[in-house]
């Protein structure tokens, strides 16, 4: 992320300041004077202990090295409706570095009672599109690759230095194609599934084939008859992030998978 050169500027640039955390129109300043880019800037700051303001209050729960982790890390999200809408957001406001976004969807008027991207606003416009505009409003420093496609589109390179992928797709034979695709490159995929007051959450190291287990005798998910209130897509969606994370800093060792039920308060681990 950081060539001699740029460690030399920042070293000299950072030694005239006597910081222990680095607010962002600082971070602006020295990209402006130094064209370096702003994820390399906070990176340089965490390798020498200065905590970017925007993620103080993440150390104790991350510490600064799990934090340089996050920002040097790349992800896909695959699905940008109820679920990859929240899990964007979590993840800019995490700092994760480097994120690629795939949805060929656009907003219509349904997707307002959950979809945290959906807005009276961006009603008819791409999915994609709002996701990157809404992650730069965010948090500048994440680097956001967006494509308006399906995932079965996309091709092999965009794929290229990705570390996990967040399967927020609605559809089966998607989300089939999806675990296929990240066995074949050895990366994991952390599956998100709502209907009603009920979700699910896993996170699936290659070769377990957890989805084709799950999914082996549906063509349609229950969420066409159940549908899909606010408060399930936000929760799935969080656990996501949160196995997502823990996968990042290096904490999760073993495929896991749970499903909850809202309405009794019920969580359940299932051995698959």
């Amino acid at each position: 992320m950081l060539g001699e050169r740029e460690k030399d500027i920042l070293k000299r640039i950072f030694s005239k300041k006597d910081i222990e955390e680095l607010p962002f129109e600082m971070s602006k300043e020295i990209s402006e004077e130094t064209n370096i880019e702003l994820r390399a800037i906070e990176y340089f700051a965490l390798e020498n202990e200065i905590v970017p303001l925007r993620y103080v209050r993440n150390i104790g729960s991350f510490t600064i090295e799990g934090q340089k982790k996050l920002l040097a890390s790349k992800v896909m999200i695959v699905g940008l409706g109820g679920l990859g809408g929240y899990v964007l957001e979590e993840l800019c406001r995490a700092g994760v570095g480097e994120i690629v976004v795939v949805d060929y969807d656009t907003f219509e008027e349904t997707n307002l009672n959950r979809q945290l991207l959906a807005t009276e606003n961006t009603l008819g416009q791409e999915k994609a599109d709002v996701a990157k505009k809404r992650a730069s409003e965010i948090n500048k420093t994440v680097v956001i690759k967006s494509f308006r496609d399906k995932i079965e589109n996309i091709s092999e390179i965009h794929w290229e230095g990705v570390e996990l992928v967040f399967d927020c797709l609605d559809r089966i034979d998607s989300r089939l194609y999806l675990e296929k695709k990240a066995e074949k490159l050895k990366i994991p995929l952390v599956h998100g599934a709502v209907a009603g007051w009920y979700g699910q959450v896993g996170f699936f190291f290659p070769g377990s084939n957890w989805l084709s287990k799950i999914y082996r005798k549906h063509k349609t998910g229950i969420e066409q008859i159940l549908g899909n209130p606010p408060f399930t897509p936000s929760l799935v969606a969080s656990l996501m992030t949160a196995l997502g994370i823990s996968y990042l800093l290096g904490e999760l060792k073993e495929s896991t998978f749970f499903f909850f039920d809202l309405k009794a308060m019920e969580f359940e681990k299932v051995n698959l």
